[in-house]
């Protein structure tokens, strides 16, 4: 039999003490292994773990690199200091670093779905998706990587895919509610609305103490504009219980607004505002006193979701909503420097956010207000090309184009079809 050398002895006493939560005494002992022998690169690997756990990053990176220094190509230090860089938000070095992990002998499967999870938060979602193929290749059963997976897939509308693997991981796990839920929105992608209803009223069944599926149900009724069922549902299973009721009341704010309740919504959104504060509930409230003519106050909730500044729809809608309610307001000058500054703005973060076409949409009112109507068109072309000719909004918004240039017929049929194909416009308070 081999004889364990000191080095390893000292890090399978520091390893045992390490499991005891002795941190200090663990790490006295990994420094006796460095200094039985400083090439051991497992005395660095445990170092690091323990470096890790105590949070200790920069010290962490040290004793990785040294590691890295004695063996170029180790999956697990290479691994390590990926989720570092991931945590550090160096988004470049962390794929990097992963990526390295992955092409080596280290074949953890966390390296495959940490890589994913990275470029989930990268936006690059067809690199997610083929390492999350590959992890569930080798591990149908993982479900986070299932459910991610399914996730993006829904995102990029692949409904009909996203179903399959819904019904597959109901096959795999059907002790898990997750695989009903996506299975449930899948159907509603795909506007199979009765097979949506079999769903949940199979999921309620097996997993009655779940709100989650009345959740689910609440948004079925709104899909099929069946409103005053879901009003009744969320009243009848949420308002008795107040910490329920402040989750579910938003829902109730959005179905409100939707059914065109304009005094009952302003009630609701304005007590949600002020306890709670919520980009997407100031946004509807935004456009509830832009339907009043209150624009002063729609100009507040710009500068709140402004001065907020999370970049999402929301914050977008504001900046252009900020330079409308000016407008509204008689204040010209300062209208048409907002104008001028949003399609700046959004022309920018276009390119960072490809997948955002409301950013074009906003780029083309805001030329439209500032008569740059060539400018204008290029966007809703673009958008109506773009999405094979399913962007509702871009047909309205080509149709008030052409009414500023006197096509009054071409304007009305931009705009019908823009109705037509849209499920917001209809019914959407605009400032």
């Amino acid at each position: 039999m081999q004889q364990m050398s000191m080095a390893e002895e000292y890090n399978q006493q520091g390893r045992d003490l390490y499991g005891l939560d002795k941190y200090s005494e663990a790490m006295d002992w990994y420094r006796k292994a460095e200094e039985a022998d400083p090439s051991c690169v497992r005395t660095y690997m445990n170092m690091s773990e323990l470096y890790i756990m105590t949070k200790q990053l920069d010290k962490a990176k040290e004793v990785l690199n040294k590691a890295l220094y004695l063996e170029k190509d180790n999956g697990e230090a290479n691994f390590h200091l990926g989720n570092i860089a991931y945590m550090e938000g160096d988004h470049k070095a962390a794929a990097s670093f992963l990526t390295r992990a992955y092409n080596s002998q280290y074949s953890n499967p966390r390296v495959a779905y940490h890589l994913a999870c990275l470029y989930i938060d990268m936006h690059k979602d067809e690199q997610a998706l083929f390492y999350l193929n590959k992890l569930l290749k080798e591990d149908p059963f993982q479900i986070e990587a299932r459910l991610r997976k399914i996730e993006i897939l829904i995102g990029f509308q692949k409904y009909e895919e996203a179903l399959r693997n819904a019904d597959e991981m109901i096959l795999l796990l059907p002790d898990t509610f997750e695989g009903y839920h996506y299975k449930f929105v899948t159907l509603l992608g795909l506007n199979r609305y009765p097979e949506a209803r079999e769903t949940i009223d199979s999921a309620m069944k097996l997993f009655p103490d779940d709100l989650g599926f009345v959740y689910d149900l609440i948004k079925y009724y709104e899909q099929v504009e069946e409103y005053d069922k879901a009003l009744a549902l969320i009243d009848e299973r949420f308002q008795a219980s107040k910490e329920d009721w402040r989750s579910i009341r938003k829902e109730k704010a959005k179905l409100l607004f939707s059914m065109g309740r304009a005094d009952e919504t302003r009630e609701l959104l304005e007590e949600i505002v002020s306890e709670d504060y919520d980009d997407e509930m100031c946004f509807c409230l935004m456009q509830v006193y832009g339907g009043f003519g209150e624009y002063d106050k729609a100009l507040d909730c710009c500068e709140k979701m402004i001065e907020n500044g999370s970049e999402n729809q929301y914050y977008y809608s504001a900046v252009y909503h900020e330079a409308v309610a000016y407008d509204k307001l008689g204040r010209n000058k300062e209208a048409e420097e907002k104008y001028n500054s949003a399609a700046q703005l959004f022309r920018a973060a276009s390119g960072r956010h490809r997948g955002m076409l409301g950013l074009y949409l906003y780029r083309a009112l805001c030329y439209k207000r500032l008569k740059d109507y060539e400018r204008a068109m290029e966007m809703v072309d673009y958008l109506i090309a773009v999405s094979d000719g399913k962007f509702g909004e871009a047909f309205y918004v080509k149709g008030l184009i052409c009414e500023d240039l006197c096509d009054d017929q071409k304007a009305k049929e931009y705009k019908e079809k823009g109705l037509e194909l849209s499920t917001v416009l209809s019914h959407f308070f605009s400032l």
